[in-house]
C-alpha cells in the first residue's frame, strides 16, 4: 500500500514538473502533433534566418578584423571557419537530405556555435610575455564580449524554435561562464571591477527577462492562431455540410432543374429589390389533368 502510494506521488509530482516545463502545450496529444506540423515551416524559416544572420555577421567580422589586424588572429580565423561551417549548414537546409526531425539538432548545433562564438571574445588575453603563434584581439576588460552573450541569448529566445526551459537554460549559462571569466582574468580597470561587473549583470538579467516575456508572448499568439485557423476551417467544413443536406433536402422536395436553379441564385448576390419567383408557364396542363381524370373514372 505505502510503495503505491509513494508511485503515484512520485507520478503526480511527474505530471505537474512536465506541466510546469510545457505550460504552453495541448492536453491532446493529436491536438499538439497537428500543432507542431502546422508551426513547422515557421519555425524552419526562423531558423535558416537565424543561419543568414550568423552567416552575414561572422563574414564581416573577419574581413573587419582582418582591414584593421593585418594579420591572421584567433577571432578572424574562427570567425571565417564560422561563416563557411554555418554556409554549409544553410545548403544543408535547402537539400532533400533535411527532414523534420533533424530541425531541432540543428537549433542544437547553432546553440553550441553559439557559445563557442561568445567564448572567443571573452576578456581573455595571454600576458605579454607570453607568445602565442596567433594575435588575440580581445582585450582584459569585463565589457569584452558583453554584446555577443547578448546577441546569442536574445536569439535562443525570440528566432530558435526552443523550449522555454531550454532558452533559459542557455540564458544562464552564458553570463555565468562570461561573469566567471571576468572575475578571473579581467586585470584592466581593476577600481573600477565591481561597476563594470554590476552594469553586465543588469545587462544580462535585462536580455533574459525581455528573452522569456517575448518567448512565452510569441508561443502564445502562435497557439492562438493556431487554433484560430483550426476553429475557422471546422466552421467551413461545417457549412459546406449543412450546404450538402440542403441540396438534398432540395432536390428530394422539387424537380433538379428547380433546386439547380434555386442553389445558383442563392449563391449568387441579389440585384433587385425582390427574390427571384421560381413560377413557369406549362401549356396543355389542362388537358393532362383531364385525361388522367378520365382514365380514372374509366377504370
Amino acid at each position: 500500500m505505502d510503495h503505491s502510494v509513494k508511485a503515484m506521488n512520485n507520478s503526480h509530482r511527474k505530471l505537474l514538473f512536465s506541466r510546469l516545463l510545457n505550460r504552453h502545450r495541448f492536453e491532446n496529444d493529436e491536438l499538439e502533433v497537428l500543432y507542431q506540423r502546422y508551426i513547422f515551416k515557421l519555425q524552419y524559416a526562423s531558423v535558416v534566418s537565424v543561419i543568414g544572420l550568423f552567416i552575414l555577421l561572422t563574414g564581416v567580422l573577419a574581413n573587419l578584423s582582418i582591414a584593421f589586424a593585418q594579420a591572421p588572429t584567433a577571432q578572424n580565423i574562427y570567425n571565417g571557419v564560422h561563416c563557411l561551417l554555418f554556409a554549409l549548414l544553410l545548403a544543408f537546409l535547402n537539400t532533400k537530405l533535411m527532414q523534420d526531425a533533424y530541425l531541432l539538432w540543428v537549433c542544437y548545433a547553432i546553440l553550441f556555435f553559439c557559445t563557442t562564438f561568445c567564448a572567443v571574445s571573452l576578456p581573455f588575453s595571454p600576458e605579454e610575455t607570453f607568445q602565442t603563434a596567433l594575435k588575440v584581439e580581445t582585450k582584459r576588460v569585463a565589457a569584452e564580449g558583453v554584446w555577443q552573450v547578448v546577441f546569442s541569448i536574445f536569439l535562443a529566445y525570440g528566432l530558435m524554435p526552443l523550449k522555454a526551459w531550454i532558452a533559459t537554460l542557455f540564458g544562464i549559462l552564458l553570463p555565468s561562464i562570461h561573469i566567471t571569466v571576468s572575475l578571473l582574468f579581467a586585470k584592466e580597470f581593476q577600481h573600477l571591477m565591481w561597476q563594470q561587473l554590476s552594469a553586465n549583470v543588469l545587462i544580462f538579467l535585462c536580455v533574459n527577462m525581455i528573452g522569456i516575456l517575448m518567448h512565452n508572448m510569441m508561443e502564445h499568439a502562435q497557439r492562438r492562431a493556431f487554433l484560430d485557423t483550426r476553429n475557422c476551417i471546422a466552421a467551413r467544413l461545417e457549412m459546406e455540410d449543412e450546404n450538402e443536406k440542403l441540396e438534398r433536402l432540395l432536390l428530394s422536395v422539387l424537380p433538379q432543374h428547380v433546386a439547380m436553379e434555386m442553389k445558383a441564385d442563392i449563391m449568387s448576390p441579389v440585384e433587385g429589390q425582390f427574390h427571384k419567383i421560381y413560377i413557369q408557364r406549362h401549356e396543355n396542363v389542362r388537358l393532362v389533368i383531364a385525361f388522367i381524370s378520365i382514365r380514372l373514372g374509366n377504370v
